[in-house]
């Protein structure tokens, strides 16, 4: 199928070749929005034939809501059109004139609105726009997030998850690069899953997801970038502006408290602009999960244990940004801001197990896990933007320096009830944590138009880390066989302190060719230096990590705009994952249930080469955007994991040496086998059923091979998985609005585990009130109590069955407040968004 598409899109292409236009003239102008005086990106443009009314040319607007046209002489009707807007016909007809440009000037389009029982019920855009280089999700569409956190708003994002772990997936691979505003996530908290947990919903504009970025964008990600952007990154329109959101609610039937309260506001005069936003809140949940689990050794079981845990996981967080930007000129604009955010996580997991081989049962116990995380993290960021007087040509400047830190302090505590009294039965372990972070990244790009149909980007992105990882455990154990005597000692093999560091460096450049006004290339490469090193202070014997790689990252993007309702695009990008620090720390994490943890520094990156051909067509009300994609991955880096004994730890880790203590724990560390291959196919629909009504579905196929190796027995592991989503938006009359979504994951066998099926659906429903300055909302979450998640693993080492799930429902009330206009969220001039034209009808 893929070389099949492949085919019908190199056909096309050449038959735009093969016709060559003379003596067009050109007709350009902008498109506005009448409301709001914003540029309406993507909005169709079309000149009709005035005897017929049939389309002689057409376009789609830039992202500042230019566009041009080529037609030949004559007369012509001009249409502009676009979802969610009245279609807009200009009041004359146009005359275009051989080899000259006829201006037509400002077009301003309004919204779509009916009366309906007094009452006006407007059209509201998608929740998905589907731009030729990205999809943007218009987060305020989307209630079901509402009072939630991003984590809330990424899972209802089309081809975007949140697996078991906390990990982001993009089309089903966890291999996906995540930045807030631009920026790597990294420079704005700790891990991902804390920091997303601390960004609340309300604070997100929108959220790009970029499968297939060109040479500009860093290649981390095998799947691609999702790019989320929030509000504060505004000063909005003129005057004092802002926004309130009030949000509270627990799961049920217990009370387990979940609320979020944050306020944005910006003051903009014109020359000078300011903002404040400060969010502060708790986001808290229940789970349960039951674990059966059976060890063997030699072909013979030696352990049978069953285990159930509940756990009560908070994480309470707070932050703070202010800023401002000063416009010298019309041209040039500086900006800066300071943002301070910190939370604390805490944690509290209980665990019962019953040792079901040992007839007497005396290795029962009961384990208590809890621990503590704060967390704080400064960044400063400065931009600066230069326009000059020729369109499309500018320069920007990014800097963002960070600084973070957590303390954090953990207990472990296992008591075996059933033990004799001259056995050990008591376990405490402690752990101490002190972690600190310094980064710095840095932007330059530069914007050059020459021959009226191309245009260079060039530019530099740097990126310089360093991180201190001090963690220092304790155990407690009875240290006579007769005498109740607790004495506490250094754990030295599981205390560390890893200092580490890594440099990017890398130059790009792209180069757009508007080969025709249907037909579109963007070409680019991007050269990275890499250099990480890290050194175990605690453990001089452990050889340091030192790493060094030099590499080229081409992309090619091309796009054909087949008529104002379908459109064709193709591209191709090297990507990038690289080991992350405890992926190549041969640390050992000991944890419940007789687990162990370790990382590799042997690790190397992987890297993939990706392609994909997408097709988007409008007929009707209904769009629908196809994409097929396929990735082979060289190098490919996995968790495998093992039961722990001299010969298994011998073959898998032989740079951790063997340690008979965990004799029949599992073990699991990162390793590179030779290839992977992805292939799969996207489906995403937007039906606008009625002006009031509309509904969006998207599903994901997915096939991911994995060769054979001699760790994989020179088996080849297949997997396919599948996942879709549903929302459905109603827009009824006295201003209510209602969203029904829900979410669908198929079950599947990944490379050692066969992960069970789960699905779920959320309600919500919104009112505008006083006037529509204020908004009050009710979201229920897993309404039907169906969301939960669960494993098999069966191989000649293990056979462990395990089934977990969240206290559900969740109910959550939430009060919104605009303050004047609420927040116009007006980029700045210049954003990279303003002028990244990948793959679009510019070049």
């Amino acid at each position: 199928m893929f070389k099949k598409l492949v085919l019908l899109f190199v056909i096309a292409t050449s038959t735009i070749f093969a016709a060559n236009a003379q003596n067009n003239g050109k007709v350009t102008g902008k498109v506005l929005d009448a409301g709001s005086g914003e540029p309406v990106e993507y909005a169709t443009v079309a000149l009709l034939k005035p005897s017929d009314s049939s389309m002689a040319n057409g376009t789609v607007t830039a992202d500042n809501g230019s566009f041009s046209v080529s037609v030949p002489e004559g007369k012509y009707i001009l249409r502009v059109s676009f979802m969610g807007f009245q279609t807009y016909y200009h009041p004359s007809q146009i005359t275009v004139t051989a080899s000259k440009t006829t201006k037509v000037g400002t077009v301003k389009i309004s919204q779509n609105s009916q009366m309906m029982e007094q009452v006006v019920v407007k059209a509201e855009r998608s929740m998905v726009d589907y731009q030729l280089d990205k999809r943007v999700v218009n987060v305020d569409k989307n209630i079901v997030a509402g009072g939630g956190t991003a984590t809330d708003v990424l899972e209802n994002v089309p081809s975007v998850a949140i697996d078991n772990d906390g990990n982001v997936t993009l089309r089903g691979s966890t291999n996906v690069k995540v930045l807030i505003n631009d920026r790597p996530y990294e420079l704005l908290g700790s891990d991902l899953e804390t920091l997303l947990e601390q960004i609340p919903a309300s604070s997100i504009e929108n959220v790009e997801v970029v499968t297939n970025p060109s040479a500009k964008y860093d290649p981390e990600g095998m799947s691609g970038i999702i790019n989320m952007k929030l509000k504060e990154n505004s000063v909005g329109a003129k005057g004092l502006n802002g926004v309130v959101n009030l949000n509270f609610g627990s799961p049920l039937p217990k009370f387990v408290p979940t609320s979020m309260a944050t306020i944005n506001l910006n003051y903009n005069t014109g020359k000078w602009g300011f903002f404040l936003s400060a969010d502060a809140g708790v986001r808290s949940h229940e789970h349960n999960a039951v674990t059966y689990l059976e060890r063997f050794r030699d072909g013979a079981k030696y352990s049978a244990d069953s285990l159930f845990e509940d756990g009560v996981h908070s994480n309470y967080m707070g932050s703070v940004k202010v800023g401002g930007e000063y416009h010298f000129n019309e041209k040039t604009t500086l900006a800066l801001s300071y943002q301070l955010r910190g939370g604390n996580r805490v944690k509290k997991n209980s665990i019962d197990n019953y040792d079901y081989f040992n007839t007497n049962h005396f290795l029962d116990y009961t384990q208590t896990d809890t621990s503590s995380n704060k967390n704080h993290n400064h960044a400063l960021n400065l931009n600066f933007i230069k326009k000059f007087d020729e369109k499309d040509r500018m320069l920007t400047a990014d800097v963002t320096f960070n600084i973070r830190g957590r303390n954090g302090d953990g207990r472990q505590e296992q008591f075996y009830p059933n033990e004799a009294a001259n056995l050990q039965n008591y376990y405490l372990r402690n752990s101490e944590t002190e972690n600190s972070n310094r980064n710095i990244n840095m932007k330059l790009d530069y914007v050059h138009p020459f021959a009226e149909k191309f245009r260079l980007e060039t530019g530099y992105e740097g990126r310089v880390m360093n991180t201190n990882q001090n963690y220092v455990y304790y155990l407690t154990e009875n240290d006579n066989d007769s005498v109740w005597n607790l004495q506490k000692y250094l754990d030295e093999r599981s205390s560390t302190h890893f200092d580490y560091g890594q440099n990017i460096h890398a130059i790009y450049a792209t180069l757009g060719w508007k080969v025709s006004e249907k037909f579109s290339a963007l070409a680019g490469l991007r050269g990275e230096y890499s250099a990480i090193y890290g050194e175990d202070k605690n453990h001089p014997d452990i050889e340091p990590v030192k790493k060094e790689y030099w590499e080229l990252y081409p992309t090619l993007h091309m796009s054909y705009t087949i008529n104002e309702n379908q459109s064709v695009q193709l591209s191709y990008s090297r990507r990038v994952r690289r080991p992350h620090m405890w992926d190549l720390h041969p640390y050992l994490d000991v944890r419940e249930g007789q687990q162990l943890s370790f990382g590799n520094p042997y690790l190397d990156p992987e890297f993939t080469n990706s392609f994909e051909l997408s097709y988007n067509v409008a007929i009707n009300k209904v769009n629908i955007f196809t994409s097929a994609y396929f990735r082979q991955t060289n190098n490919m880096m996995t968790r495998y994991g093992f039961v722990w004994d001299a010969a298994s730890a011998a073959y898998y880790s032989p740079w951790m040496g063997y340690n008979p203590e965990y004799d029949g724990y599992w073990a699991s560390t990162w390793q590179n086998l030779n290839k992977g291959l992805n292939y799969g196919l996207e489906f995403i629909v937007d039906w606008q059923i009625a002006k009031w009504w509309k509904v969006n579905v998207s599903v994901n196929l997915y096939e991911s091979m994995i060769e054979g190796t001699e760790l994989l027995d020179n088996q080849d592991k297949n997997a396919f998985r599948a996942s879709g989503k549903f929302n459905s938006f109603m827009m009824l009359p006295k201003d209510w609005t209602i969203q029904f979504s829900g979410q669908y994951r198929a079950p599947f066998m990944d490379l050692q585990t066969d992960m069970l099926a789960s699905y779920w659906a959320d309600l919500a429903v919104k009112k505008d009130i006083m006037q529509k300055r204020a908004t009050i909302s009710l979201r229920v979450g897993d309404v039907f109590c169906t969301g939960g998640f669960g494993h098999t693993t069966d191989n000649e080492q293990m056979y462990r069955v395990m089934r977990s799930k969240r206290l559900s429902p969740s109910v959550t009330i939430g009060f919104s407040y605009k303050i004047n206009n609420g927040l116009k969220q007006n980029r700045r001039e210049g954003s990279d968004d303003d002028h990244d034209d990948e793959g679009s009808s510019d070049y």
